[in-house]
């Protein structure tokens, strides 16, 4: 008798099934999260990993030797970054 209800029709139900389908989606969305927090960890400790790898000392250093050694390639390459990124921000501006 506790676990009849009545549907919107006025017949009487169980409600079982619907709490048994509640309790399997509800299962189901528990795995995939868990699963996908695990993905989601696992990437972020291996970027980590790789970001604490990098000496951007040695980096710098390069690209300093690099602008000394062409200045005119590396002036024309931050011109063109420039204008690319002045080009997706004016789009961004416009589209709102």
């Amino acid at each position: 008798m506790a676990d009849e209800t009545t549907t919107t029709d006025g017949t009487a139900g169980t409600g079982e099934s619907d709490a048994s389908r509640f309790a399997r989606a509800k299962d189901f969305v528990s795995d995939k999260y868990g699963t996908a927090s695990e993905k989601v960890r696992a990437s972020y400790n291996q970027v980590r990993e790789k970001v604490e790898d990098v000496d951007f000392g040695a980096i710098t250093d390069q690209v300093r030797s690099y602008v000394r050694s062409n200045p005119g390639k590396a002036l024309l390459i931050s011109v063109g970054v420039g204008f690319l990124i002045g080009l997706m921000l004016r789009r961004d501006d416009s589209e709102g």
